[in-house]
């Protein structure tokens, strides 16, 4: 078919669309207004549904006949509207981060540019008779010819922003056609290099509009408040042909009349608001505005507020904020990028409830809804424009060059100029963002100038905007852009204190991106919010991303849904799994991740002034509402149970304020004992749960250790040594300890061999996402195959105890000793079996995955009974949404599951922890501070599966105990692990392994200490 190539022309951006214009949709009455979807307005219609759709490897494949009115159109050939062509079963799923999918030659892109021609009739009601009529289509990826009744009525491009066509004049009684023929590139591609995957169709919704003529065409309101903050200006700014005949009233948030005024001539209005309701994330109240306009009414709800930046600090309503957010893609597994309300409350409603505030749009405008309910429901939004050339430096070349081109200036500002048109009135957007990752240039920044003129009631940003900042002297800071914020990404948390404590930091800081959130991760939160809190000019950050990108291939013969990645479909290039990088699954299940965030940012405070005393300080971590939302109660446990317990009530304490309490309890005499503060949800508010914990914190109780008082069996220990094994035997047991593997083959208790192999020494741990660096570095020196090189055993018969000491290394061919260690196990006459190892890391060597010992038992060994941070997985650097108790869980439930498997379940600073069988029987690990670990996978099981649903369970209890494992970090995008989370340098282990007999408590054996036995005896046996 032969179009004028517009996709391939910089001079031609749209033809045939209207002028960009805020979001609304008129209503021919003013009933309900305020309380109606769209969809029940009389001049509007809705054209999502079944159409029918004929896919093409290029447009030149396209018949004439294709637009034609008179075509039969087939009837098994159909999609859904809103939906992509990906996700139906034509074109092939393709994820890339930063590589373009095509050859880097702006402006021209592949001449087999597939396209989805689709059609389909409509009528338009009776009642639009002398209307003006128009079509809105809200997001096509990525440029689209329209057609009505074979008629060619224009082109348009900007995949995630709004086009509107006036079609009255193509219309005809009765039935017409409608037919758009979709391109997956165009020129614009280039400025559509985002990290996603690359789905294309019309996946937004498309719907009629019948306007009377002369109707209102857009509108502007501001507000602006007052210093004293007792008054608010709300200017209105209207364009119609008579804006003078527009009636505008405005109802505040508790339904009483404000005010109604007329605008003049120009289209000027302004209204006076006396003691406004302000608008905030916590509080989102909001006005009605009713514009009575030509035959039409326009229902808009506005919130009163102001955004300023002021001696470098980012204020909202007079107040410095903290922006705890994240990025968000559309994104579903079942749909690709289509996202329809339901969707888009249940994201909302999940960040609610997590303490989430804020929402950076990656990296494009969101449904133009979405932020509708940001309003509603209290975020605060970053809007970013729909531009990312990432790719353009892939080849080596210019990155910048899409920012310093002349003739790219206009497709800059057309995409930027777009979106603020659109979302003007959106009280929720707080900073306009220039777009992502495409290099710097003149482009940008008369663009970035524009959005400044155009609106100066909120600031700009670019994480691209070039700053020189001299960190070896933070006093020497210079910026060379427009950008009102400083913003950075991944930068590492010492980097942004020297930044924020600079005496030239003008402008307050933000990470537009930060803790990549992939896998199991991210476990760098806290240093990031250490540094937020206490730097007033440190006012956000957003975590990357919100969910993870996958789409769902059916089930697995086990069940499990499938979700794909880069890759699993055969596409080149692709960029693996690096698109499953979310607090969420694609399904909207919280991650770890998310929870651990919801500890860091959430909005309570406790710290101790004196434990003795049960004195307190609770802090208000809201920046406007009050504590009192919550009920404040506390419990105080002693070894897991709850021994006290009572509430704090509802505490009116001010934002950013503080209280000192007093919690009446009684300091158990001795035991674990813990005090734990919860804040709970009262009421059922907007997006919340009533009942739910938002808040919590927890502090040990100074306390005595447990001591339970055992005597040793009498009965001497039999050792017999030969050059490869020591068996001891003693009352009830008998061990077998290999000297070669410097570990035992079997403990036997009883009759009951524990092991079903040999007990190892272990440093590896199924690599996670964020170690792709780092495990390249650990493959290099051959940690995943490490075996024991034993250079000396002493063992000793004493006072009742056997003692094995060796020294060791741990080694692997074409390689040097990693780690060198002394290595002291002590057997007892009660057959507990104790270490004691002194290592060192090798000079040069990188840090350890883990430093322990693991042991395969039989599965029968499937129930876990512990004393450490719970419930779920706990990493040194990733704890703090866990707390400090006694969980009982079984094997299978120790586990995470991760889309791409990888390490999981561990159990962070654990004093002890019993692995048993359903009759109680079994092992206790105690005798110090560990991690461990109880799943049904082997590291090696988990390292081979690409996918969760292949990951089977080995048959066996696989048990790891660990002086400690490193940290998770967010190295995936973001900086190094910090070394205070890495496992180096010289360290130290230590442990005890007891037996449990079925009728046993695992507390009383944890405990269990020996009495001294001078007359303790044994019996050496010579071979």
């Amino acid at each position: 078919m032969r179009v004028t190539r517009y996709f391939e022309d910089l001079n031609t951006l749209h033809v045939g669309t209207e002028r960009p214009r805020s979001y609304y949709v008129p209503f021919g009455t003013a009933k309900d207004i305020f309380t109606s979807a769209r969809e029940d307005s009389d001049r509007f219609g809705l054209l999502n549904g079944e159409w029918s759709f004929n896919y093409y490897k290029s447009i030149e494949r396209v018949p004439e006949t294709a637009v034609s009115p008179e075509l039969t159109l087939e009837r098994n050939n159909k999609v859904s509207v809103p939906s992509t062509w990906q996700s139906t079963g034509y074109d092939q799923v393709m994820y890339t981060n930063i590589e373009y999918p095509f050859a880097i030659d702006p402006p021209y892109i592949p001449k087999e540019n597939p396209c989805g021609v689709y059609s389909r009739d409509f009528a338009v009601p009776n009642a639009w008779d002398g209307f003006k009529k128009y079509i809105v289509f809200e997001g096509v990826d990525s440029c689209f010819y329209l057609y009505i009744n074979g008629r060619q009525i224009g082109y348009s491009q900007v995949s995630h922003m709004t086009s509107e066509f006036d079609i009255t004049d193509a219309l005809r009684d009765g039935t017409n056609r409608i037919t758009v023929i979709v391109m997956k590139w165009c020129e614009g591609s280039y400025l559509e290099d985002q990290d996603k995957f690359r789905y294309s169709g019309i996946f937004r919704d498309v719907y009629l509009l019948g306007r009377p003529k002369g109707h209102l065409r857009d509108y502007e309101i501001r507000t602006e408040l007052a210093d004293d903050y007792r008054t608010a200006k709300v200017t209105f700014n209207i364009d119609a042909i008579n804006p003078e005949d527009a009636v505008i009233t405005v109802t505040d948030p508790d339904g009483h009349d404000v005010g109604c005024v007329r605008p003049d001539s120009e289209g000027h209005a302004e209204l006076t608001v006396n003691s406004p309701i302000l608008w905030n994330a916590e509080a989102p109240e909001l006005y009605s505005v009713l514009i009575d306009c030509s035959g039409e009414y326009i229902g808009e709800k506005i919130g009163i507020r102001s955004v300023k930046i002021e001696n470098g600090l980012f204020k909202f309503n007079g107040r410095v904020i903290k922006l705890k957010g994240v990025n968000r893609h559309d994104s579903d597994p079942y749909t690709g990028c289509v996202t329809d309300m339901e969707h888009m409350l249940r994201d909302l409603t999940l960040m609610k409830r997590h303490n989430i505030n804020a929402i950076r749009t990656s990296h494009y405008p969101n449904d133009p809804r979405f932020l509708q309910l940001c309003d509603k429901y209290g975020f605060y939004v970053v809007d970013e424009a729909d531009i990312e050339s990432h790719g353009m430096g892939w080849d080596g070349s210019e990155w910048s060059r899409l920012m310093n081109e002349p003739q790219w200036a206009e497709s800059v500002l057309d995409r930027i100029r777009l979106m603020v048109e659109r979302d003007k009135n959106r009280q929720c957007v707080i900073l306009w963002s220039m777009g992502n990752e495409s290099g710097y240039g003149p482009n940008m920044e008369h663009a970035m100038l524009w959005t400044k003129e155009r609106d100066s009631t909120r600031y700009t940003h670019y994480e691209g905007a070039p700053c020189y900042n001299e960190l070896d002297d933070p006093n020497k800071l210079g910026f060379i852009s427009e950008s009102d914020v400083y913003s950075r990404m991944y930068a590492h948390p010492s980097y942004c204190k020297s930044y924020c404590e600079s005496e030239n930091a003008t402008r307050p800081f933000m990470l537009c991106e930060y803790c990549h959130a992939m896998g199991n991760g991210p476990g760098d939160l806290k240093e990031y919010w250490d540094v937020i809190y206490s730097h007033p000019n440190f006012f956000g950050a957003f975590v990357w991303e919100w969910c993870d990108h996958a789409f769902y291939a059916g089930d697995a013969e086990n069940g499990m849904p499938k979700f794909y990645y880069g890759g699993d479909s055969g596409e080149h290039p692709h960029s693996d799994n690096f698109c499953v990088d979310g607090l969420v699954s694609p399904d909207r299940k919280p991650h770890q991740g998310l929870k651990e965030l919801k500890a860091i940012i959430q909005p309570a405070r406790v710290e101790v002034i004196n434990l003795e005393k049960g004195e307190f300080r609770i802090t208000n971590l809201f920046d406007f509402i009050f504590l009192s939302r919550f009920e404040c109660k506390w419990e105080l446990t002693c070894n897991g149970e709850v021994v006290q317990s009572g509430s704090l009530g509802a505490l009116a304490i001010p934002a950013h304020s503080s209280r000192d309490i007093t919690v009446d309890y009684t300091i158990p005499e001795s035991g674990r004992s813990y005090i734990r503060f919860s804040f709970i949800q009262l009421g059922i508010g907007e997006l919340t749960v009533e009942g739910e914990e938002m808040a919590f914190a927890q502090f040990e109780l100074p306390v005595k250790p447990a001591c339970i008082a055992a005597a040793l069996p009498t009965a001497a220990l039999e050792v017999e040594e030969n050059d490869s094994r020591v068996q001891i035997q003693g009352d009830g047991f008998s061990h077998v300890f290999d000297k070669a593997r410097a570990t035992f083959r079997q403990l036997t208790f009883g009759g009951e061999k524990m092991f079903a192999s040999a007990m190892q020494f272990n440093i590896w741990r199924a690599p996670i996402d964020n170690e792709r660096f780092d495990k390249e570095r650990w493959y290099e020196k051959g940690y995943n195959r490490q075996t024991v090189r034993v250079y000396s055993t002493n063992v000793d018969i004493t006072l009742g105890y056997c003692v094995i000491e060796q020294d060791i290394a741990l080694v692997t061919h074409s390689r040097v000793p990693v780690v060198r260690a002394k290595v002291r196990w002590t057997v007892n006459r009660a057959g507990d079996v104790s270490l004691h190892t002194d290592a060192v890391l090798s000079d040069g060597a990188p840090f350890l995955p883990r430093f322990g010992v693991r042991v395969m038992l039989d599965k029968a060994y499937n129930s876990v009974d512990y004393f450490g941070y719970g419930p779920s997985e706990s990493y040194i650097d990733k704890h703090l949404s866990q707390w400090r108790g006694r969980f009982n869980k079984k094997v299978d439930d120790m586990a995470v599951d991760y889309i791409r498997p990888q390490d999981n379940g561990n159990r962070y600073d654990t004093e002890f922890a019993a692995i048993t069988t359903a009759k109680g029987n079994g092992l206790v690990i105690c005798g110090g501070r560990f991690d461990f670990s109880a799943l049904p996978y082997t590291q090696e099981d988990i390292e081979r599966a690409a996918h969760n649903y292949e990951l089977a369970p080995c048959g066996k209890t696989v048990l790891c105990i660990d002086s400690m494992q490193s940290g998770v970090g967010s190295h995936s995008c973001g900086p190094d692990l910090a070394d205070k989370y890495r496992l180096k340098g010289e360290f130290d282990f230590d442990f005890t392994l007891r037996y449990k007999k079925a009728d046993e408590d695992t507390l009383a054996v944890a405990d269990r200490t020996y009495k001294s036995n001078d007359s303790d005896g044994y019996k050496q046996l010579e071979f």
